[in-house]
């Protein structure tokens, strides 16, 4: 069996990063039949200090079969730490998320290149996209410019989930640049959501994201602002990712009229997010950029259907009735969506939200993407 090392800043029990944990735990739990994971992350939660409770730090933990992990603690974040994790075994591929920070994705790669490991892969995660470029965009153009220019990434492999995704890598990486395409493996589901009752008139919303420029939440506040015809309850779920941000949305909030009620719930264990989403009528994402979306699909699979932007791979909704996707420069036609759901009865909702189901199980089912996320580590 293939021995897979890999580094991640965060990784279970987190869950305050969101999609990338997801998108690699979803991986691990379909493919740990025919691979052997060694994951190397931090002993803390995204925005976090404090250690996971009960978590050993700085030792290998076997947490399931053919799943091991070493959680590094702060004080032992150092680059002889990693060398030796690199050497200690005999390693078939080193599996490297994300591209701009140090300890989890530049050190082990230049230390994996050194030590010429025959595999290397990197899952950028859609950090390559036009929304998440846009978040200090100066610091990362110059860093992706300086590592194209010495040919940093020369002789690896980039794992990309789509195919907008594998243009965005090699606009920035290089057209030459090495790339195998594996959709993401969704989180494991068999049974139907319980069915909610809807009232015409009324509405429950809710986005499920970290708190920052590229989920727009303050689009959607301004979006909700407008909406003045029907009793709205719209919640945000996700961590604070931006200070400055969140206080512009919060300043937004206060001049919300009265016919909206609009709640900050925190974060949430993403075991948790499928139960909760069950709650809601609505899921509210004007994103400017998926290369996936994992509460998107986690939606669909709660029987919540959703109204999202038009940058994320899932297109045609309106159609499909499990949703809409609309262009971020059409407001008005969200405001249109949001009053089109809250005017929905019982029956109505009711075909939406088994539609949304339907269409997630079938996704779900796809034994392509089982195939091609084994193909990533065989090839």
């Amino acid at each position: 069996m293939k021995k897979i090392l890999s580094f991640t800043d965060y990784y279970w029990p987190g869950y305050k990063a969101g999609g990338t944990i997801r998108a690699f735990m979803n991986q691990v739990d379909f493919l740990k039949d025919h691979f052997e994971f060694y994951i190397v992350t931090s002993d803390t939660d995204y925005t976090e200090n404090t250690p996971y409770p009960g978590i050993i730090p700085d030792c290998w933990i076997v947490v399931s079969p053919n799943v091991n992990i070493y959680y590094v603690s702060a004080a032992n974040r150092k680059i002889g730490l990693m060398n030796r994790l690199l050497k200690e075994r005999d390693y078939d591929v080193v599996y490297i998320h994300l591209l701009f920070g140090f300890w989890f994705s530049f050190l082990p790669l230049l230390l994996a290149k050194i030590h010429c490991h025959k595999r290397i892969i990197i899952a950028s995660h859609g950090v390559l996209g036009q929304g998440a470029l846009g978040v200090k965009s100066f610091r990362k153009n110059m860093f992706l410019a300086l590592m194209k220019m010495i040919r940093f990434y020369h002789g690896t492999v980039f794992h990309s989930v789509i195919a907008h995704e594998t243009s965005d890598i090699r606009a920035h990486i290089g057209k030459n640049v090495k790339i195998a395409e594996a959709r993401e493996l969704p989180r494991k589901v068999s049974e139907p959501p319980l069915r909610k009752f809807k009232t015409p008139g009324q509405l429950t919303m809710v986005t499920v994201a970290r708190i920052s420029p590229e989920k727009n939440q303050l689009y959607a506040l301004e979006i909700l602002g407008r909406c003045k015809n029907h009793a709205i309850r719209y919640d945000i779920i996700g961590p604070v990712n931006d200070e400055a941000y969140w206080n512009r949305c919060k300043e937004l909030i206060r001049s919300i009229p009265p016919n909206i009620t609009v709640s900050y719930r925190g974060s949430i264990p993403s075991e948790k997010i499928l139960e909760e989403l069950q709650g809601y009528d609505v899921m509210l994402l004007p994103t400017t950029g998926e290369n996936f979306g994992h509460t998107i699909l986690e939606s669909f699979m709660a029987g919540c259907p959703v109204i999202i932007s038009n940058r994320t791979p899932w297109k045609d909704l309106e159609n499909l009735r499990v949703g809409l996707d609309i262009p971020l420069e059409n407001p008005e036609r969200f405001i249109e969506a949001i009053a089109s759901f809250a005017s929905l009865d019982q029956d109505a909702f009711v075909v939406y939200s088994g539609n949304a189901f339907a269409f997630a199980k079938s996704y779900i089912e796809n034994p392509e993407m089982l195939a091609e996320n084994i193909n990533l580590f065989n090839l």
